[in-house]
């Protein structure tokens, strides 16, 4: 009975727009702990035991928790026999962000350089990796959207980069360059590769996986000096896409309207969904930072822009 409540629900809400993998899979989780309770109904001591159960951060815990109290209030509205969860069992946890690392103009390209000396010798492992990491570096794209981009989504325009997190697509006008770089790679990639729809591909001619594009990075930020080893702040794939934030802001106009232009512009060409959310990749932007901070609060709340 919970499995086909937990299945009307998810149908519910993903016909009004949401996507909901994450919480189908929690949802699904939680049913399937409760099932084995003989539990027909959301109860709230198998909610808490089923939280307790797993070894999972504060943070991750309250998402569990907050994941199931809104299927028992949808479920409650119907049959009273569903228990709603009070509030303050698993509070909100706010995660701490982990510091980016602080890619210079310089390591990045020697970061490409390294890509384009990859093996095989004339293989397409080297085009397709200085392509990729010149690309989230240049436009900030996700590591999810830059693997997810098809053949079609590169236009004249830029990119069409569809359906990404929140559910929305945009279009990135590019710069020349890199704009110049992706066209003779997609030469190369169509002349070479196999019919898969994708842009960015592997070895055997589907997909790039993220954990494949991952491994390559870290090896060579390690082989190019970028970072060592025994470094406790490590870079990762996410910090190219910090990296084009904090350069669109740093190069930005110096005058208070300037900045904040750029800052409504930037949170635009991320995809982010709250311009508040923006000011995260600035933290490295001391003289800034604190300008535009002020500027996005007053945009929050109302102010002119």
């Amino acid at each position: 009975m919970l499995s086909t409540a937990v299945d009307a629900y998810l149908a519910a809400r993903r016909a009004t727009g949401f996507q909901l993998e994450d919480t189908g899979n929690i949802l699904r989780n939680f049913v399937a702990f409760a099932s084995g309770r003989s539990d027909t109904h959301v109860r709230n001591r198998t909610v808490v035991d089923w939280i307790r159960s797993s070894n999972s951060s504060p943070w991750e815990k309250h998402v569990r928790y907050r994941t199931v109290t809104l299927l028992a209030r949808y479920l409650h509205a119907e049959d009273g026999r569903h228990e709603i969860p009070p509030d303050d069992t698993f509070p909100r946890h706010t995660p701490q962000r982990r510091p980016p690392f602080l890619f210079t103009p310089a390591d990045i390209k020697s970061l490409v350089r390294a890509a384009q000396d990859l093996g095989p010798e004339h293989s397409l492992q080297p085009h397709i990796y200085s392509t990729l990491f010149g690309l989230l570096a240049c436009a900030g794209l996700r590591i999810s959207e830059a693997l997810n981009l098809k053949i079609e989504d590169v236009t004249p325009r830029g990119l069409i980069v569809r359906n990404t997190k929140f559910g929305k697509s945009r279009l990135l006008p590019l710069h020349a360059t890199m704009k110049e770089q992706l066209d003779s790679y997609l030469v190369r990639r169509l002349r070479e590769a196999c019919a898969c729809p994708f842009v960015f591909i592997s070895v055997r001619g589907g997909k790039l996986h993220q954990n494949t594009a991952r491994g390559v990075f870290r090896r060579l930020i390690y082989k190019t000096g970028i970072a060592r080893r025994q470094d406790k702040r490590r870079p990762r794939l996410h910090d190219l896409r910090f990296y084009f934030a904090n350069q669109a802001l740093t190069n930005s106009p110096r005058d208070h309207d300037g900045i904040g232009r750029h800052i409504i512009a930037l949170t635009t060409y991320l995809g982010h969904s709250d311009i508040r959310n923006t000011y995260w990749y600035l933290e490295a932007t001391p003289a800034l930072f604190a300008t535009i901070a002020t500027r996005c609060e007053d945009f929050a709340i109302g102010g002119n822009p």
